[in-house]
């Protein structure tokens, strides 16, 4: 093959050189996922980090999907409220839930409770919701999208489990996993976004920037 192409929405950086091959806005990201950022730094989006800090207990009586994206809403509400001179116009929030058989797993308190999560998804099917939220701050308007992918782990033995465990990846992971990481020797499949399994699904993430006018198509001049 020749030169490495360019991707559609990973291409904000030209291969190569380190430059933007599109001018973006900054981004206040309403999220202390460090994955999250990773990504959005990865394709090149200047970032404002402020994590929020809301009861995500107050959506429990929602069904996995809608409590996704009322969890991604209440953080934008959170970051709105939290306004400070010259924060960016765009506001990105997002929240990420796994289930197996509508029962929700969040994120273990302990080893013992992360053995437990792993063992409920051995060899079972289960579903990562992922809710982004993004906020116009000119206008007010809030756009939201929903992602939902099915994961299937193989049947694990208590030697993989344990082995898993020992590398801390479990901790402060909903489901007790991190598909990024070693858990990936763990799954089977994936039934539709990886990287919703990740915390940001990149085509949902892309169609709520294109329907929320945000500004994707500008290069910079060349010299």
């Amino acid at each position: 093959m020749g030169s490495n192409p360019v991707s559609l929405i990973g291409g904000f950086q030209e291969q190569g050189s380190g430059k933007p091959f599109f001018i973006m806005d900054t981004i206040l990201l309403a999220s202390g996922s460090p994955r999250r950022r990773e990504i959005l730094e990865q394709y090149g989006f200047p970032l404002v980090v402020r994590p929020t800090d809301t009861d995500e207990t107050l959506r429990d009586h929602l069904p996995v999907g809608d409590r996704v994206t009322a969890l991604a809403l209440d953080k934008a509400r959170a970051a709105l409220a939290d306004s400070r001179d010259g924060d960016p116009r765009w506001v990105l929030s997002a929240d990420t839930l796994v289930s197996v058989d509508g029962r929700v797993l969040g994120k273990p308190r302990n080893r013992d409770e992360a053995r437990t999560f792993l063992r409920s998804l051995s060899g079972v099917p289960h579903r990562v919701s992922t809710g982004l939220a993004f906020t116009d701050r000119n206008s007010g308007a809030v756009r939201t999208i929903l992602e939902e992918t099915e994961v299937v782990f193989a049947e694990l033995s208590d030697d993989e489990i344990e082995g898993y465990l020992d590398t801390g990846e479990w901790e402060g992971a909903a489901g007790a996993y991190r598909i990024q990481g070693r858990a990936a020797f763990l799954v089977e499949r994936v039934i539709g976004s990886w990287s919703c399994v990740v915390g940001l699904p990149l085509r949902a993430f892309y169609v709520i920037l294109r329907d929320s006018g945000y500004p994707l198509g500008d290069r910079p001049e060349r010299p």
